[in-house]
């Protein structure tokens, strides 16, 4: 996992801030309890949409949770989280960047484009890190939680 084995560590310290057991979050959030153990453990890493309910439950930066930053943002406005689709497209516009030149960067399919494109699938969340780096901006930022 590298650069998101703070992801469990980040996760405990808000539940217990929050004074959430695996049991209430997992409800909370709409997953089963034994994925919340799973992310805990560090064994599995929640899917995009899991990743953003958690993100949307404890009002916190993406980047926080994913140890991309020592400490949480102050004075921050958080933005509803657009579908990934809208936002990946969004980006790539602004950022003048075409599908070659990401590939060049991020050595990630034009397969994978076209999903998260057409909204069929969305990235798995070490990808996000990925995508950030190749657009050169937070985790935050990609997703549209912070703009």
């Amino acid at each position: 996992m590298g650069i998101l084995s703070k992801l469990p560590e980040r996760l405990s310290e808000l539940m217990k801030e929050n004074n959430l057991t695996p049991i209430l979050l997992a409800n909370k959030i709409g997953v089963h309890r034994n994925a919340i153990t799973r992310y805990l453990s560090g064994s599995h890493l929640p899917s995009f949409a899991v990743f953003v309910k958690l993100i949307e439950t404890f009002n916190c930066s993406a980047d926080f949770i994913l140890g991309l930053t020592e400490y949480p943002s102050t004075n921050v406005v958080f933005h509803p989280i657009p579908p990934f689709s809208q936002r990946f497209r969004e980006l790539l516009n602004s950022y003048k960047m075409s599908q070659y030149a990401l590939h060049q960067k991020t050595n990630f399919s034009y397969d994978n484009f076209n999903k998260w494109l057409k909204g069929i699938t969305s990235p798995y969340i070490d990808n996000l890190i990925k995508l950030s780096q190749a657009f050169d901006c937070s985790v935050d930022y990609l997703i549209g939680h912070v703009l």
